[in-house]
Protein backbone atom coordinates (compact mmCIF):
# COMPACT_ATOMS: atom_id res chain seq x y z
CA UNK A 1 0.00 0.00 0.00
CA UNK A 2 2.99 2.33 0.28
CA UNK A 3 3.96 2.31 -2.95
CA UNK A 4 0.63 3.80 -3.84
CA UNK A 5 0.34 6.44 -1.36
CA UNK A 6 3.99 7.03 -2.71
CA UNK A 7 3.01 6.99 -6.23
CA UNK A 8 0.17 9.35 -5.30
CA UNK A 9 1.65 12.09 -3.68
CA UNK A 10 4.03 12.07 -6.48
CA UNK A 11 0.76 12.79 -9.00
CA UNK A 12 -0.01 15.47 -7.14
CA UNK A 13 3.33 17.31 -7.23
CA UNK A 14 2.99 16.41 -10.93
CA UNK A 15 -0.14 17.72 -11.37
CA UNK A 16 -1.37 14.15 -13.04
CA UNK A 17 -4.61 12.66 -12.50
CA UNK A 18 -4.99 9.21 -10.44
CA UNK A 19 -7.61 7.24 -8.49
CA UNK A 20 -7.08 4.90 -5.39
CA UNK A 21 -10.72 2.60 -4.61
CA UNK A 22 -11.55 -0.39 -3.15
CA UNK A 23 -14.36 -2.38 -3.85
CA UNK A 24 -16.91 -3.31 -0.91
CA UNK A 25 -15.92 -5.57 1.89
CA UNK A 26 -12.27 -5.91 0.21
CA UNK A 27 -9.03 -5.93 1.69
CA UNK A 28 -7.29 -4.52 -2.10
CA UNK A 29 -6.46 -1.16 -2.85
CA UNK A 30 -6.28 -0.84 -6.50
CA UNK A 31 -5.20 2.67 -8.12
CA UNK A 32 -4.63 3.97 -11.95
CA UNK A 33 -1.93 6.62 -12.67
CA UNK A 34 -2.64 8.53 -15.62
CA UNK A 35 0.62 9.49 -18.21
CA UNK A 36 -0.95 13.10 -18.66
CA UNK A 37 -3.01 15.62 -17.66
CA UNK A 38 -5.49 15.18 -20.14
CA UNK A 39 -9.02 15.54 -18.96
CA UNK A 40 -10.51 12.69 -21.12
CA UNK A 41 -14.39 12.73 -21.61
CA UNK A 42 -16.19 9.18 -21.13
CA UNK A 43 -17.50 7.70 -24.32
CA UNK A 44 -18.00 3.88 -23.44
CA UNK A 45 -14.06 3.49 -23.50
CA UNK A 46 -12.74 1.09 -20.28
CA UNK A 47 -11.35 2.59 -17.14
CA UNK A 48 -12.04 4.61 -14.24
CA UNK A 49 -15.50 6.92 -14.61
CA UNK A 50 -15.91 9.47 -12.90
CA UNK A 51 -19.11 11.65 -13.80
CA UNK A 52 -21.18 14.54 -12.19
CA UNK A 53 -24.81 14.43 -11.04
CA UNK A 54 -26.52 16.57 -13.85
CA UNK A 55 -25.79 14.30 -16.77
CA UNK A 56 -23.24 16.16 -18.31
CA UNK A 57 -20.15 15.30 -19.52
CA UNK A 58 -18.50 12.35 -17.76
CA UNK A 59 -14.85 11.60 -17.59
CA UNK A 60 -12.70 8.66 -17.21
CA UNK A 61 -9.05 7.97 -16.32
CA UNK A 62 -8.79 5.20 -19.39
CA UNK A 63 -7.01 1.94 -19.11
CA UNK A 64 -4.86 2.70 -22.34
CA UNK A 65 -3.45 5.80 -20.76
CA UNK A 66 -2.76 5.35 -17.08
CA UNK A 67 -0.54 2.55 -15.40
CA UNK A 68 -2.45 0.11 -12.89
CA UNK A 69 -1.29 -0.70 -9.47
CA UNK A 70 -3.09 -3.36 -6.72
CA UNK A 71 -1.83 -3.45 -3.05
CA UNK A 72 -3.16 -5.33 0.17
CA UNK A 73 -5.05 -2.63 2.27
CA UNK A 74 -3.23 -2.22 5.84
CA UNK A 75 -4.53 -1.88 9.04
CA UNK A 76 -3.74 1.31 11.26
CA UNK A 77 -4.65 2.35 14.60
CA UNK A 78 -7.61 4.51 14.55
CA UNK A 79 -7.94 6.95 17.20
CA UNK A 80 -11.80 8.35 17.55
CA UNK A 81 -11.99 11.70 16.19
CA UNK A 82 -14.93 13.99 15.51
CA UNK A 83 -14.16 17.21 14.24
CA UNK A 84 -17.22 19.21 15.95
CA UNK A 85 -18.95 22.12 13.76
CA UNK A 86 -22.07 23.41 15.72
CA UNK A 87 -25.08 23.50 13.84
CA UNK A 88 -25.70 26.61 11.33
CA UNK A 89 -28.95 27.99 12.44
CA UNK A 90 -29.46 30.06 9.36
CA UNK A 91 -28.27 27.03 6.73
CA UNK A 92 -30.46 25.08 9.06
CA UNK A 93 -33.61 27.78 8.49
CA UNK A 94 -32.77 27.75 4.67
CA UNK A 95 -32.85 24.23 3.95
CA UNK A 96 -36.29 23.75 6.14
CA UNK A 97 -37.41 26.43 3.83
CA UNK A 98 -36.12 24.38 0.41
CA UNK A 99 -37.79 21.19 1.78
CA UNK A 100 -41.33 23.10 2.43
CA UNK A 101 -40.61 24.89 -1.26
CA UNK A 102 -40.45 20.70 -2.36
CA UNK A 103 -43.62 19.70 -0.89
CA UNK A 104 -45.38 22.34 -1.71
CA UNK A 105 -44.43 21.57 -5.61
CA UNK A 106 -45.38 17.58 -4.32
CA UNK A 107 -48.47 18.61 -3.46
CA UNK A 108 -49.43 21.07 -6.50
CA UNK A 109 -48.62 17.70 -8.74
CA UNK A 110 -45.39 18.77 -10.31
CA UNK A 111 -43.25 15.66 -8.74
CA UNK A 112 -43.65 12.84 -6.44
CA UNK A 113 -40.63 13.12 -4.81
CA UNK A 114 -37.84 15.41 -4.94
CA UNK A 115 -34.16 14.99 -3.08
CA UNK A 116 -33.58 18.10 -1.64
CA UNK A 117 -29.13 18.53 -0.29
CA UNK A 118 -26.92 21.13 1.26
CA UNK A 119 -23.19 21.94 0.93
CA UNK A 120 -21.47 22.11 4.01
CA UNK A 121 -17.87 24.04 3.52
CA UNK A 122 -15.44 23.01 7.02
CA UNK A 123 -12.25 25.50 6.85
CA UNK A 124 -9.89 22.92 7.80
CA UNK A 125 -6.68 22.02 5.84
CA UNK A 126 -7.17 18.34 5.80
CA UNK A 127 -4.30 15.57 5.47
CA UNK A 128 -5.75 13.74 2.58
CA UNK A 129 -3.40 10.62 2.85
CA UNK A 130 -4.15 10.14 6.78
CA UNK A 131 -7.89 10.81 5.85
CA UNK A 132 -8.41 8.56 3.39
CA UNK A 133 -5.91 5.46 5.36
CA UNK A 134 -9.05 6.51 8.29
CA UNK A 135 -11.76 5.80 5.60
CA UNK A 136 -10.88 2.80 3.87
CA UNK A 137 -10.56 1.23 7.57
CA UNK A 138 -13.54 2.77 8.91
CA UNK A 139 -16.22 1.52 6.03
CA UNK A 140 -15.04 -1.23 4.82
CA UNK A 141 -18.43 -2.18 3.19
CA UNK A 142 -18.66 0.72 1.04
CA UNK A 143 -17.23 1.74 -2.03
CA UNK A 144 -13.92 3.52 -1.12
CA UNK A 145 -11.94 6.24 -3.12
CA UNK A 146 -9.93 9.20 -3.59
CA UNK A 147 -10.55 10.91 -7.22
CA UNK A 148 -7.42 13.56 -8.62
CA UNK A 149 -7.65 15.00 -11.66
CA UNK A 150 -5.83 18.78 -11.88
CA UNK A 151 -9.31 19.95 -13.55
CA UNK A 152 -11.64 18.87 -11.25
CA UNK A 153 -9.75 19.07 -8.10
CA UNK A 154 -9.51 15.71 -4.97
CA UNK A 155 -12.79 14.16 -4.15
CA UNK A 156 -13.07 11.24 -1.62
CA UNK A 157 -15.81 9.78 0.18
CA UNK A 158 -17.69 6.27 1.12
CA UNK A 159 -20.88 5.77 -0.65
CA UNK A 160 -22.70 2.57 0.65
CA UNK A 161 -25.28 2.80 -2.98
CA UNK A 162 -24.23 0.54 -6.37
CA UNK A 163 -25.55 2.15 -9.28
CA UNK A 164 -25.03 -0.75 -11.60
CA UNK A 165 -22.75 -3.67 -12.30
CA UNK A 166 -22.45 -5.86 -15.12
CA UNK A 167 -20.88 -8.99 -15.85
CA UNK A 168 -21.14 -10.18 -19.61
CA UNK A 169 -24.71 -10.14 -20.40
CA UNK A 170 -26.00 -9.83 -16.84
CA UNK A 171 -26.58 -6.48 -14.81
CA UNK A 172 -27.38 -5.64 -11.10
CA UNK A 173 -28.80 -2.94 -9.13
CA UNK A 174 -29.97 -2.06 -6.47
CA UNK A 175 -32.95 0.22 -5.22
CA UNK A 176 -32.02 2.50 -1.89
CA UNK A 177 -34.16 4.84 0.05
CA UNK A 178 -35.08 6.26 3.95
CA UNK A 179 -32.59 6.75 6.18
CA UNK A 180 -32.40 6.35 9.78
CA UNK A 181 -29.65 5.71 12.52
CA UNK A 182 -28.91 1.85 12.61
CA UNK A 183 -29.63 0.35 15.75
CA UNK A 184 -30.82 -3.80 16.28
CA UNK A 185 -34.75 -2.92 16.21
CA UNK A 186 -36.07 -0.48 13.48
CA UNK A 187 -39.18 0.96 12.10
CA UNK A 188 -39.77 2.08 8.95
CA UNK A 189 -42.27 4.68 8.82
CA UNK A 190 -44.53 4.65 5.50
CA UNK A 191 -43.07 7.39 3.89
CA UNK A 192 -39.53 5.75 4.03
CA UNK A 193 -41.31 2.77 2.11
CA UNK A 194 -42.77 4.94 -0.16
CA UNK A 195 -39.24 6.99 -1.00
CA UNK A 196 -38.05 3.42 -1.65
CA UNK A 197 -40.70 1.68 -3.80
CA UNK A 198 -40.36 5.00 -6.20
CA UNK A 199 -36.79 4.04 -6.87
CA UNK A 200 -37.91 0.69 -6.92
CA UNK A 201 -40.83 1.41 -9.64
CA UNK A 202 -38.25 3.83 -11.62
CA UNK A 203 -35.50 1.44 -12.19
CA UNK A 204 -37.51 -1.62 -13.33
CA UNK A 205 -39.47 0.86 -16.03
CA UNK A 206 -36.06 2.02 -17.24
CA UNK A 207 -34.21 -1.03 -17.70
CA UNK A 208 -36.92 -2.94 -19.23
CA UNK A 209 -36.58 -1.96 -22.80
CA UNK A 210 -32.79 -3.09 -22.67
CA UNK A 211 -33.19 -6.59 -20.18
CA UNK A 212 -34.97 -9.72 -20.13
CA UNK A 213 -35.74 -12.23 -17.22
CA UNK A 214 -35.55 -9.31 -14.51
CA UNK A 215 -35.62 -10.42 -10.82
CA UNK A 216 -36.14 -8.31 -7.67
CA UNK A 217 -35.60 -8.79 -3.87
CA UNK A 218 -37.50 -8.36 -0.84
CA UNK A 219 -37.13 -4.44 0.59
CA UNK A 220 -34.59 -5.02 3.72
CA UNK A 221 -32.56 -2.93 5.88
CA UNK A 222 -29.19 -2.43 5.36
CA UNK A 223 -26.43 -0.91 7.39
CA UNK A 224 -24.24 1.56 5.88
CA UNK A 225 -21.74 2.75 8.72
CA UNK A 226 -24.18 4.24 11.54
CA UNK A 227 -26.58 4.81 9.32
CA UNK A 228 -29.46 2.41 7.63
CA UNK A 229 -31.68 1.97 4.38
CA UNK A 230 -34.17 0.41 3.30
CA UNK A 231 -32.39 -1.88 0.16
CA UNK A 232 -33.87 -4.00 -2.68
CA UNK A 233 -31.68 -5.88 -5.51
CA UNK A 234 -32.49 -6.03 -8.81
CA UNK A 235 -30.78 -7.94 -11.35
CA UNK A 236 -31.27 -9.20 -15.55
CA UNK A 237 -29.98 -9.94 -18.44
CA UNK A 238 -29.11 -8.08 -21.31
CA UNK A 239 -30.98 -8.32 -24.26
CA UNK A 240 -27.75 -6.81 -26.58
CA UNK A 241 -24.55 -6.33 -24.40
CA UNK A 242 -23.75 -3.36 -26.58
CA UNK A 243 -26.81 -1.48 -24.71
CA UNK A 244 -25.07 -1.33 -21.34
CA UNK A 245 -23.71 2.03 -21.86
CA UNK A 246 -27.18 3.57 -22.71
CA UNK A 247 -29.08 1.52 -20.00
CA UNK A 248 -26.32 3.74 -17.66
CA UNK A 249 -27.35 7.02 -19.04
CA UNK A 250 -30.95 5.63 -18.79
CA UNK A 251 -31.44 5.40 -15.13
CA UNK A 252 -29.07 8.02 -14.12
CA UNK A 253 -29.69 9.75 -11.91
CA UNK A 254 -32.06 7.95 -10.21
CA UNK A 255 -34.89 9.03 -7.61
CA UNK A 256 -32.78 8.39 -4.87
CA UNK A 257 -30.52 11.27 -5.89
CA UNK A 258 -33.01 13.21 -8.01
CA UNK A 259 -36.50 12.47 -7.68
CA UNK A 260 -39.56 11.54 -10.05
CA UNK A 261 -40.54 12.23 -12.60
CA UNK A 262 -36.60 12.63 -13.03
CA UNK A 263 -37.17 15.91 -15.82
CA UNK A 264 -39.28 18.06 -13.46
CA UNK A 265 -37.34 16.98 -10.38
CA UNK A 266 -33.95 18.19 -11.57
CA UNK A 267 -35.13 21.51 -12.96
CA UNK A 268 -36.06 21.79 -9.50
CA UNK A 269 -33.17 20.90 -8.09
CA UNK A 270 -31.08 22.95 -10.17
CA UNK A 271 -33.44 25.71 -10.38
CA UNK A 272 -33.80 25.76 -6.07
CA UNK A 273 -30.74 24.39 -4.20
CA UNK A 274 -28.42 27.53 -5.07
CA UNK A 275 -25.15 25.57 -5.77
CA UNK A 276 -23.95 23.47 -7.79
CA UNK A 277 -23.62 19.66 -6.90
CA UNK A 278 -20.51 18.43 -9.29
CA UNK A 279 -19.79 15.28 -8.66
CA UNK A 280 -21.98 14.74 -5.68
CA UNK A 281 -24.56 12.29 -6.25
CA UNK A 282 -22.60 11.81 -9.72
CA UNK A 283 -21.57 8.17 -10.21
CA UNK A 284 -17.90 6.70 -10.24
CA UNK A 285 -16.21 3.32 -10.81
CA UNK A 286 -14.74 0.42 -12.80
CA UNK A 287 -16.12 0.58 -16.44
CA UNK A 288 -15.84 -2.68 -19.19
CA UNK A 289 -12.60 -3.41 -17.35
CA UNK A 290 -12.13 -7.42 -18.13
CA UNK A 291 -15.73 -7.36 -19.42
CA UNK A 292 -16.83 -6.15 -16.36
CA UNK A 293 -18.24 -2.88 -14.63
CA UNK A 294 -18.55 -1.82 -11.62
CA UNK A 295 -20.34 1.53 -10.14
CA UNK A 296 -21.52 3.41 -7.93
CA UNK A 297 -23.42 6.37 -6.97
CA UNK A 298 -21.42 9.31 -5.47
CA UNK A 299 -22.47 9.55 -1.56
CA UNK A 300 -21.03 10.09 1.25
CA UNK A 301 -18.43 12.10 -0.63
CA UNK A 302 -15.94 15.07 0.09
CA UNK A 303 -14.47 17.94 -1.53
CA UNK A 304 -10.89 18.42 -0.47
CA UNK A 305 -9.59 21.95 -1.37
CA UNK A 306 -6.33 23.68 0.14
CA UNK A 307 -7.62 25.45 3.12
CA UNK A 308 -11.69 24.04 3.19
CA UNK A 309 -13.10 20.65 2.64
CA UNK A 310 -16.87 20.52 1.18
CA UNK A 311 -19.24 18.27 2.57
CA UNK A 312 -22.60 17.17 0.64
CA UNK A 313 -25.65 15.36 1.89
CA UNK A 314 -29.32 15.15 1.02
CA UNK A 315 -32.51 13.68 1.53
CA UNK A 316 -35.51 12.58 -0.34
CA UNK A 317 -38.40 14.51 0.11
CA UNK A 318 -42.25 13.33 -0.32
CA UNK A 319 -45.48 14.65 0.46
CA UNK A 320 -45.23 13.82 4.58
CA UNK A 321 -41.84 15.05 4.78
CA UNK A 322 -41.25 16.78 8.23
CA UNK A 323 -38.39 19.61 6.98
CA UNK A 324 -36.72 20.02 10.66
CA UNK A 325 -36.51 16.19 10.88
CA UNK A 326 -34.99 15.98 7.65
CA UNK A 327 -32.52 18.58 8.48
CA UNK A 328 -31.06 16.36 11.38
CA UNK A 329 -31.36 13.43 8.34
CA UNK A 330 -29.01 15.50 7.08
CA UNK A 331 -26.88 16.32 9.90
CA UNK A 332 -26.34 12.25 10.80
CA UNK A 333 -24.84 11.99 7.33
CA UNK A 334 -22.43 14.73 7.82
CA UNK A 335 -20.93 12.37 10.48
CA UNK A 336 -19.56 9.58 8.12
CA UNK A 337 -17.19 11.81 7.10
CA UNK A 338 -16.63 14.04 9.91
CA UNK A 339 -15.72 11.11 12.45
CA UNK A 340 -12.63 10.35 9.87
CA UNK A 341 -11.06 13.20 8.79
CA UNK A 342 -7.63 14.45 10.15
CA UNK A 343 -6.26 17.62 9.76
Amino acid sequence: MQRILYEAKTQIKKELPFVLYANPNSNKLNAYFQKNDELEVFKGQSGFVFAPFSNTESYIISLSNSNFLSESIEEIEIENILLDISIDQKAKKNFEDLVNKGIVEINNNLFEKVVLSRKVVVPVKMDFEATFLRLLQSYNTAFRYLFYHPKIGMWMGATPEQLLKVEGDKISTVALAGTQLYKDSLIWEEKELQEQQFVSDFIIHEITPFVKNITISEPFTAKAGTLAHIKTTISAYLKEKESANKLLFQIHPTPAVCGLPKKEAMAFVLQNEGYDRKFYSGFLGEWNIKDESNLFVNLRCMEVEEEKINLYVGCGITKDSNPEKEFFETENKLVTMLKIIKV
